[in-house]
C-alpha cells in the first residue's frame, strides 16, 4: 500500500502577538457577529480568532453579556511592533462600537 507523501508547512519564522479582549455586548450580539467584525477588520496581520469566555453577572449590567477573545496577529516579514498591533487592535474596537455598539470591559 502507497501512502501519500507527507506534507510539511515551515514554521513562521517571526513571532506571534497575541492580545486578549474582553468585550461587552448586548445579548442579542452573536459571537459570529464579532468574530466577523473582528476578522473584517484586522487585515492581513490576523492569524487566530478564539473565543474563550462568555460571561454574565455580576459586574455586566442587566441585558448585556462579556465575550473574551484572543487574538493572534503575525507579519509573514518580519516581527510586529506593539505599535503595530496596538493600531489593528484600535481599528477593529472601533469597528465593533460602530457597527455593535460593543466597548471593552472595564
Amino acid at each position: 500500500i502507497e501512502c501519500p507523501p507527507p506534507l510539511y508547512k515551515a514554521l513562521p519564522r517571526f513571532p506571534a502577538v497575541e492580545r486578549d479582549l474582553a468585550l461587552l455586548c448586548d445579548e442579542a450580539v452573536t459571537v459570529a457577529d464579532v468574530e466577523n467584525v473582528i476578522t473584517a477588520s484586522a487585515g492581513k496581520l490576523l492569524r487566530g480568532v478564539k473565543l474563550f469566555d462568555i460571561y454574565r453577572g455580576k459586574g455586566v449590567p442587566e441585558g448585556k453579556k462579556s465575550v473574551a477573545f484572543r487574538l493572534t496577529l503575525r507579519a509573514s516579514d518580519r516581527t510586529l511592533s506593539d505599535t503595530e498591533a496596538d493600531n489593528a487592535i484600535n481599528k477593529l474596537l472601533k469597528n465593533l462600537e460602530a457597527e455593535h455598539g460593543i466597548v471593552m470591559r472595564a
